[in-house]
């Protein structure tokens, strides 16, 4: 039955089968499929279908979603407290820049006895991909660099930013970040801002190989000052190009124990960015 429901809340929060799909890492046969089985089990019916692709919760789906949501917190507060002896386990994931920015300025000033009652596991991931996982609760939270926002999303600035234009600023080969990267979004920015459709370019979905293709005198890129290396040319961008660190949770994220250490890592966050 928890398999259905957070098919279901999948579902209901990003109102597509394909992007409820994506987000469990299921494919869309079996969301529908376990859509069907909800609405069989519980005799509703959730979705009124306008063709194809596109439909609407019903009532019955407004009330659910909202009782699944605490019943899932609530389990997972539950299971979270038998395991290891009661230690509190923490998801984290973090965009490329932040994650080699500011992480490691956050946990140095954190109490090391802390991590005797808690496991904390750190994935890397783009802006689009931790907010996925945050709305699927396969993160607790996360910290991005793209400003976007979403309903069932907590979002709190903790630091600034500056992108600039950086590498051999000569060069033709523009070397660029996946789609769904904070970075992404905004090269897409500076390219419409200069009326620019690059011929030459590599997409790359990491951000240290770029800067290290950037050391090498190969191409150019948007990309954080703070990532730049010693004597790397660069230059600096209109105000457009100022960006902020986020860490976002989700809305419906009741427990105490992570709701404590996510403010304690946003209170950190802000004092070390100062």
């Amino acid at each position: 039955m928890f398999k259905l429901l957070r098919t279901f809340i999948a579902v209901y929060e990003t109102r597509s089968f394909s992007k409820a799909a994506d987000q469990l890492f299921i494919s869309q046969p079996t969301v529908s499929v376990h859509i069907q089985q909800l609405e069989k089990e519980l005799n509703i019916i959730l979705f009124h279908r306008n063709g194809r692709t596109e439909f609407t919760p019903t009532n019955n789906a407004r009330m659910l979603y909202q009782k699944a949501a605490q019943l899932l917190d609530q389990w997972q507060t539950i299971t979270d407290s038998l395991e290891k002896e009661q230690r509190t386990n923490i998801k984290i994931a973090a965009s490329q820049t932040s994650a080699t920015v500011l992480l490691p300025k956050i946990f140095s000033k954190i109490e090391h006895t802390q991590f005797n009652t808690m496991d904390i596991q750190i994935e890397m991931h783009n802006s689009e991909e931790i907010l996925a996982g945050v709305l699927n609760h396969r993160f607790n939270f996360g910290i991005i660099e793209k400003p976007i926002t979403h309903d069932f999303i907590v979002r709190e600035e903790i630091a600034k930013d500056q992108l600039v234009l950086a590498g051999n600023l000569d060069s033709n080969l523009w070397l660029v970040r996946e789609k769904g990267s904070g970075v992404y979004h905004y090269t897409q920015q500076y390219f419409k801002q200069n009326n620019l459709v690059p011929n030459h370019f590599l997409t790359i979905s990491n951000n240290d190989i770029i800067v290290k293709m950037l050391s090498e005198n190969f191409g150019k890129s948007i990309v954080s000052v703070q990532a730049l290396t010693d004597n790397m040319p660069y230059q600096t961008l209109d105000s457009m190009f100022n960006r902020s660190f986020y860490v976002i949770r989700s809305a419906h994220e009741n427990r105490t124990d992570i709701l404590k250490w996510y403010k304690q890592v946003v209170d950190i966050a802000r004092d070390v960015a100062e």
